[in-house]
């Protein structure tokens, strides 16, 4: 049986076990009284903002105790983005999936720290889903009914046993999964822990070129659909760049280029970015004006990246009073750069552009 069909009978299986569970309650409680049949509804409301709101402070709760600073989470309708380094509190769609990024503050000791991490919802989740469990049968034995209790639980149960499970959903892999990839050092899984030990490294104040060569290389090929794919290809771009090897660089972009499909209108233009710094450095002012215009709108923001590039088409082609104001606007950006490792490689880049 392929793993998708069996995800999906799983996942009819728990549904149809949510739907009995919320209709037994329902149905106990709105036999008993009016009151408790809409003490059991508020109580089944509540428990889809509340469970998946638990589920993600336990990644964040066991991010914070292994050394990783929270970049965005995501649960029912709202979510929090760190923007100028402060996290920011907004409206999502219910719809979207359910997450938390993180960024790693240090190296070192790195699949027990990601496999803590990972556990961190599905910990909090089975701890409250067991407490409520427990409440609501112990408070039965004597005849005490909490149908306040007994309306949070299906949700509960539903959701922990959806992630306790090493399935792939159409919306992305269970915890258990990813947990399940890391003991078994799974190609995808090796390649996380590998991009989250490059960040760490950066965010401790080593540049790209410092850090050990095989951490970029060592870790299986994947395909082009998996995000890894493009962060693997790009901390390669970025190792190859600080080191002045150009023509592998380049290599490593064009690369990142011809899998913009799956990524982000967002990426695909710092790589466009990127390919104007990289063919301006080539003196080929014609690729660069026109990978220029792929990204105006980028060169225009404070990015100490989108500086770079300016900068380097400035040299390259007749606008040298432009160079040492750009280099400077770009050394303040980095000044307030909360990754040393990387504000590091950009000044080793614009310092060779002085």
């Amino acid at each position: 049986m392929k793993k998708s069909t069996l995800a999906t009978i799983y996942a009819i299986f728990c549904a149809l076990l949510l739907l009995a569970g919320l209709s037994l309650a329902f149905y106990f409680a709105w036999i008993t009284g009016l009151g408790d049949g809409v003490e059991v509804l508020v109580s089944i409301v509540i428990s889809l903002f509340l469970v998946p709101t638990l589920h993600e402070l336990g990644h964040v709760v066991f991010a914070g105790a292994c050394a990783m600073e929270i970049e965005y989470v995501k649960f029912f309708c709202f979510k929090l983005v760190r923007t100028s380094g402060k996290l920011r509190f907004s409206l999502a769609s219910p719809f979207a999936p359910d997450e938390t990024q993180t960024l790693p503050t240090r190296g070192g000791n790195m699949q027990k720290r990601a496999a803590l991490y990972t556990l961190g919802g599905l910990i909090f989740e089975g701890v409250f889903t067991l407490l409520i469990a427990i409440s609501a049968i112990t408070l039965s034995c004597f005849q005490i009914y909490s149908f306040a209790l007994w309306g949070l639980l299906p949700y509960a149960a539903y959701l922990f046993l959806m992630n306790a499970i090493p399935l792939e959903y159409p919306s992305g892999k269970t915890d258990a999964l990813v947990y399940w990839g890391l003991k078994k050092g799974a190609p995808t899984e090796k390649n996380m822990l590998a991009a989250m030990e490059i960040q760490g490294r950066l965010y401790a104040g080593e540049s790209f070129a410092e850090i050990d060569e095989k951490l970029y290389f060592s870790a299986p090929q994947l395909c082009e659909d998996e995000p890894l794919y493009a962060v693997m290809l790009d901390l390669q771009y970025r190792y190859y760049l600080e080191k002045n090897e150009l023509e592998k660089a380049a290599d490593r972009l064009n690369r990142l280029a011809s899998a913009q499909a799956y990524l982000t209108e967002r990426e695909v233009e710092k790589i466009a970015a990127e390919l104007t710094y990289l063919h301006a450095l080539n003196g080929d002012q014609a690729r660069a004006q026109e990978c220029s215009k792929l990204c105006e709108d980028y060169l225009r923001e404070e990015e100490a990246v989108a500086k770079r590039a300016l900068a380097a088409y400035c040299k390259a082609f007749g606008k040298e009073e432009a160079v040492a104001p750009l280099i400077l606007q770009a050394e303040r950006i980095l000044q307030e750069a909360r990754c040393k490792g990387e504000a590091k490689a950009e000044r080793i880049l614009l310092a060779r552009l002085a």
